[in-house]
């Protein structure tokens, strides 16, 4: 039965009406006070000892900016151990090299003067590398919530417990011909999970002794079915451990926090907003540094 031309008027009113609501009742404007953004440079370094020190300098801008300014007419004096080492060379985009090489147990400083801006400063002090002493490949360390397998890495290292030290543990698989490091899953070594968060930067806190075995559950990303069971597939990795300076450390952390909460998972989110950590004096960045002792590549096996 067709409706009177009004009663069709007023249905598809009462519809949109009901429309509205749905798709805007729980809308609400939000306004937001952009406040004035003063200028900084922006010094990154990340040291790696028995390298040249690399410093990329850049201008921080307001959040519209769509492109990094790079710095190419500063000057950057490197000091090692409050001595005047070189100037660094500008190599273009605003990086700059240095002819010396990092060495551990040493503290480097650069003090970078920019046209306008105020002299930033930053320093760091390369730790000495430890040692692996044992690596044992444990090839099924457990069943994920698929039902898949996973392997494991258990190894040895050494470290001094009267000093503070920091570290980092790298996996990394290489497959065909790429590298990548393997993603770390099922955290059970009371060291990592002293630090509360899922990553495997971590301080010696707990550790009592001058050697230390830590266990690591990993996954490969990759896995094949045998008789209807699900296994990992094994690639050969060299292991990395990583004597981290303590600005390292923190800016681990404090990085994997800013990244939880610029992408955070559904239903999982905080509405806390976490900022970069940065050791620049008269800026933003980071100037930190590291040592590595890395193994022989290991090929896994059933």
């Amino acid at each position: 039965m067709l409706l009177p031309i009004k009663v069709k008027r007023y249905l598809t009113i009462g519809l949109f009406i009901i429309a509205s609501i749905n798709f805007n009742g729980c809308r609400k404007l939000v306004e937001a006070e952009i406040q004035n953004f003063t200028t900084a440079p922006v010094i990154n370094s990340i040291i790696k000892a028995g390298e040249p020190l690399t410093v990329h300098i850049s201008i921080a801008t307001n959040f519209n900016e769509t492109e990094i300014t790079s710095i190419d007419n500063a000057l950057v004096d490197l000091y090692a151990d409050d001595v005047f080492i070189e100037q660094l060379t500008l190599s273009g985009n605003g990086i700059y090299v240095s002819e010396t090489t990092a060495e551990p147990l040493k503290k480097y400083e650069c003090r970078i003067s920019i046209p306008g801006f105020s002299e930033a400063v930053c320093k760091t002090i390369i730790p000495a590398e430890t040692s692996i002493s044992e690596i044992e490949h444990i090839s099924v360390a457990g069943k994920d919530t698929e039902g898949v397998t996973y392997p494991a890495i258990k190894f040895t290292f050494h470290c001094i417990p009267d000093e503070d030290q920091y570290f980092e543990v790298r996996i990394r698989l290489f497959q065909f011909d790429s590298e990548y490091n393997a993603d770390i899953i099922n955290f059970v070594d009371p060291v990592l999970l002293n630090e509360g968060l899922p990553l495997t930067v971590f301080s010696n806190d707990l550790i009592q002794d001058t050697t230390y075995s830590m266990t690591i559950n990993y996954t490969t990303g990759s896995s094949s079915s045998t008789g209807g069971s699900y296994y990992a597939n094994l690639f050969p990795f060299i292991l990395e451990i990583r004597s981290v300076s303590k600005d390292y450390y923190l800016f681990a952390r404090q990085k994997f926090l800013y990244d939880t909460g610029r992408f955070p998972e559904f239903g999982l989110s905080t509405n806390t907003a976490f900022p970069l950590y940065s050791n620049v004096k008269n800026g933003y960045g980071i100037f930190i540094g590291y040592s590595s002792v890395i193994s022989d590549t290991i090929y896994p096996h059933y």
